[in-house]
């Protein structure tokens, strides 16, 4: 008998190829998200490192109060960054959740395909031993 074709084997194979492209994308949209949290966390850091200071004079107190408004602006622009990350980032996941369930739902069919091509060559060769087994018992 025949060796086993998918008649949608590229189909497949790209779908998989799709699949792979769409998790790098996500994991790439998550490592954005990740490292705009990591900055953050260190602009949080800066503002508690800066509010424990004992600033002396009224000038000190004044470039204090400067950076700790400047750090209030950095955070609130980071949250809007994390906030656009965050959406890229389900977008991708939703893009690649789909890839692979479309990549599933072709591979179900490769399987389906290969128990009924399974199916029928031992169906074959099981014909093939009965003939000879008939023959053989004709010649005996």
């Amino acid at each position: 008998m025949h060796k086993f074709e998918f008649t949608l084997q590229r189909v497949l194979d790209y779908r998989r190829i799709s699949e792979g492209w769409a998790k790098d994308a996500y994991l790439d949209a998550r490592a954005r998200r990740l490292e705009a949290e990591t900055i953050l966390q260190g602009i949080i850091r800066k503002r508690g490192e800066a509010m424990r200071s004992h600033p002396q004079t009224v000038e000190q107190m004044l470039s204090l109060e400067a950076y700790l408004l400047r750090l209030d602006d950095d955070e609130r622009a980071q949250h809007s960054v994390i906030a656009v990350l965050f959406q890229e980032e389900e977008r991708d996941k939703e893009k690649w959740v789909e890839c692979r369930r479309e990549s599933e739902v072709l591979q179900k069919l490769h399987d389906n395909a290969r128990e009924d091509w399974n199916y029928e060559s031992n169906r074959e060769e099981q014909n093939q031993l009965d003939e000879w087994a008939v023959l053989r018992r004709k010649a005996a």
